[in-house]
C-alpha cells in the first residue's frame, strides 16, 4: 500500500533529525598514510568537534617506528590549541584538547628531533 507523505514538514524535521544524529555519532576520522619529517607538517582535511562538544583525542593505527609530536589548531591561523607526545609504540589514545561543538580544527605532526621521517603511518582522531 503506498501512500504518499503529505506533510512534507514531518520530512524535513525526520531529515535534520538523521543528519544531526549521524553527525553525532560519526565522532572519528582516519588518516591514511600519513607521512612525518622533523619538519611541521599539517594534514590536509579540517575537522570538527561533533555535537555537545568533546575531548579531541589522537592515536596511531600503525605502531609508530620514532617519537612524534601531534598537535590541534585552529583552522584559520594555527593558533595551538593542544598537543601531546608519543613514543615508538605507542598507540594509545592521547588527548590534545577540550572543545565545544563544531569547533574546527586541524591536526599537525612531526617525528622527533634527530630522528628523520616516518612514511606511510595511519592514525585516527576521536572527536
Amino acid at each position: 500500500m503506498y501512500r504518499r507523505l503529505r506533510a512534507p514538514g514531518a520530512c524535513v524535521a525526520v531529515l535534520a533529525f538523521l543528519l544531526l544524529a549521524t553527525r553525532a555519532l560519526a565522532g572519528y576520522s582516519d588518516l591514511v598514510d600519513w607521512n612525518l619529517t622533523e619538519t611541521t607538517s599539517t594534514w590536509p582535511t579540517q575537522y570538527h568537534i561533533t555535537t555537545g562538544g568533546s575531548a579531541v583525542q589522537f592515536r596511531w593505527v600503525d605502531s609508530p617506528n620514532k617519537s612524534t609530536v601531534i598537535s590541534a589548531n585552529d583552522c584559520g591561523d594555527l593558533a595551538l590549541y593542544g598537543s601531546s607526545s608519543y613514543g615508538v609504540g605507542d598507540t594509545g589514545y592521547h588527548t590534545l584538547f577540550n572543545g565545544a561543538s563544531n569547533q574546527c580544527f586541524v591536526l599537525r605532526g612531526r617525528t622527533g628531533s634527530g630522528q628523520g621521517s616516518m612514511v606511510n603511518h595511519d592514525g585516527r582522531v576521536d572527536r
